[in-house]
């Protein structure tokens, strides 16, 4: 009994230093982004993600691949994100659409009871609102094109899903699941207008601080929605172990 209460307070002390870390680099990014310690910056753009791999490895007691997946293309596209104007950050816009195809397939795991009628109906105000930014956007290339429309879709099956969940039932891990799915809906505006509504380089400037703290934010409470649904699935299956 000794043993077990001083392991759950040294990971709990190991969490809150983690948790400290996460988000002293990510305070740290703000401010040396838009300077010249270029090797500071793509420093933490890694550290973030290893971060948050250890604190879901330290409090997850199922140890969900997909889970990792997901940090580890985030990894991917946070160095290739810093390439701006060269193949490379092309190359991390496919590495962020598969990253949430992983991460919606990990919701879809997590989620229980799915109606799939309902997702469809929670996910058509979101599609039409990107479509319409779609449609407003001019000289968009054909490839740019298809990627918005994909991204648009799995952005718009995400807040679907979080939204069906959340007034289905209002628990911990569907509140996550809503915040988390409404900072990365922000940070989708964010990028959209950053890159096809602002031309002047000044203004340009102001939104990037927004999409760094909505993107560290949209991470940090997607990692606590699959801790407390993973601890919602492990309550359950123990009460039916012992109901059994």
């Amino acid at each position: 009994m000794m043993m077990l209460k001083s392991n759950n307070i040294e990971k709990r002390n190991t969490t809150q230093y983690l948790n400290f870390a996460y988000f002293g680099l990510a305070f740290l990014q703000l401010i040396i982004e838009f300077t010249v310690y270029s090797n500071v910056a793509i420093f933490i753009r890694i550290a973030l993600p290893l971060l948050l791999m250890a604190l879901y490895h330290i409090n997850s007691k199922d140890k969900n691949s997909l889970f990792y997946i997901t940090v580890v293309l985030l990894l991917i596209s946070n160095i290739l994100f810093y390439y701006v104007g060269t193949v490379l950050f092309f190359y991390g816009i496919l590495t962020f659409i598969l990253l949430r195809i992983v991460a919606l397939a990990l919701v879809f795991k997590l989620t229980k009871q799915k109606n799939y009628l309902h997702i469809v109906v929670a996910s058509f105000p979101f599609l039409l609102i990107f479509f319409y930014l779609i449609s407003a956007t001019n000289e968009i290339a054909e490839y740019e094109f298809n990627v918005l429309i994909f991204q648009s879709i799995l952005i718009s099956l995400l807040g679907g899903i979080s939204i069906s969940n959340y007034f289905k039932s209002d628990n911990r891990q569907n509140s996550w699941l809503l915040i988390s799915t409404l900072l990365f809906i922000g940070l989708r505006f964010i990028v959209f207008i950053e890159r096809y509504f602002v031309s002047n380089l000044s203004q340009t400037d102001i939104y990037r601080p927004i999409a760094i703290i909505l993107n560290v934010f949209a991470f940090y409470t997607f990692y606590k929605y699959v801790i407390a649904a993973e601890s919602e699935d492990n309550k359950i299956d123990n009460a039916n172990n012992h109901d059994s």
